[in-house]
């Protein structure tokens, strides 16, 4: 039976919020039943379950204890924005988010934007129109600052991996970039490398910047630059068109992630060079498959469960006592893995 109606002075009729025996009355089940399927700590038949949570979307029902939580102003749940959780440096910052709210009470929506920034924005609108207590932002498309701005205006944004160039007041927990180009440079300079071909990711991702800016200052020589997307398809199309033209005229590669480091791999092998008898070749993130690849990647750590576990444990800090997080900054350290991807520069390569 559906929840009834009361009136208020000579207003309209205000409906009465659905309650979980409205949900079982309507559902033909008992109390307990609904309980069940809500919370999935007991098992209940598939069709039962798709039948009672029907109706309790129809009903608008909301759970006794959520409802606190809104008329307290908090809801116990934040989101967490990614670009790409096939790619494990994105899913091990993911756990690290999740570890921490968990750790809080606290629970987590997901959102993964396939770099898309059509995508991310959908997201951050449907985001907006949810009750949140906060989000952590790891964006892997240009970010729109004025969409930021207008959130922050209504729950508290830490920023997890991405700065976002203009953004004021947001909590930032971050890998050094910078410091990781730099490890790059030092490690094939020292290695007799003078020529580098460079492969970043959007000049509009901070964090691809700082890479390269560190990267360069360090290396001190020829360094041609070539623009990618973060994603492997980009690393071995950008090798793979500079082969086709005639050579690569390089003795090493360094890309600004793992991803486009494994293609810049296949189309070095694919052009029958050695890798590193021939070439030498860096990654950044030391995801997983890195110490896997052939050769293993040498690459820079960056802590990824670190960074979401950080941004996430400072920005609950300040939520769960109601307060506004400062303008802060988290900067987490990196390391050079050096692995058998990279070597010293044959007398025939430095030609």
């Amino acid at each position: 039976m559906p929840p009834e109606s009361y009136t208020v002075g000579r207003q309209s009729p205000v409906r009465r919020p659905a309650s979980i025996k409205d949900v079982a009355a309507a559902a033909g089940v008992s109390p307990t039943t609904v309980s069940h399927v809500l919370s999935g700590n007991r098992p209940v038949n598939e069709d039962t379950a798709a039948r009672v949570r029907s109706v309790v979307n129809r009903l608008g029902y909301v759970p006794a204890s959520l409802a606190r939580s809104l008329q307290a102003g908090s809801t116990s749940v934040i989101g967490l924005l990614i670009p790409d959780i096939s790619n494990t440096f994105f899913a091990e910052l993911a756990k690290g988010a999740e570890d921490a709210a968990h750790d809080l009470g606290y629970g987590l929506i997901l959102c993964n934007t396939e770099f898309d920034a059509d995508r991310e924005d959908r997201y951050l609108g449907m985001i907006r129109s949810r009750f949140i207590d906060g989000m952590v932002y790891a964006s892997g498309s240009p970010p729109s600052r004025r969409r930021l701005e207008a959130l922050m205006g209504k729950f508290p944004i830490a920023l997890a991996d991405e700065e976002v160039e203009g953004l004021q007041g947001a909590l930032i927990a971050t890998a050094d970039h910078e410091a990781g180009g730099r490890l790059v440079g030092e490690h094939l300079r020292a290695l007799g490398h003078r020529r580098a071909l460079m492969l970043t990711g959007p000049r509009a991702l901070r964090s691809g910047v700082a890479r390269a800016n560190g990267f360069v200052q360090a290396f001190k020589g020829d360094v041609v630059e070539r623009v990618g997307d973060f994603k492997e398809g980009s690393g071995h199309r950008l090798v793979a068109d500079l082969l086709a033209q005639g050579g690569l005229d390089r003795t090493a590669v360094f890309a600004a992630n793992d991803l486009m480091a494994f293609g810049a791999l296949t189309a070095l092998r694919e052009a029958g060079l050695s890798v590193p008898d021939d070439i030498s070749v860096v990654g950044f993130d030391d995801i997983r498959a890195a110490s896997l690849a052939h050769p293993p990647l040498t690459t820079v750590h960056q802590p990824a469960y670190d960074v979401g576990r950080t941004a996430t444990a400072q920005l609950l800090q300040y939520v769960s006592r109601g307060e506004v997080p400062p303008a802060s900054r988290h900067t987490l350290p990196v390391e050079l893995k050096v692995r058998g991807s990279t070597a010293p520069v044959t007398v025939a390569a430095a030609r």
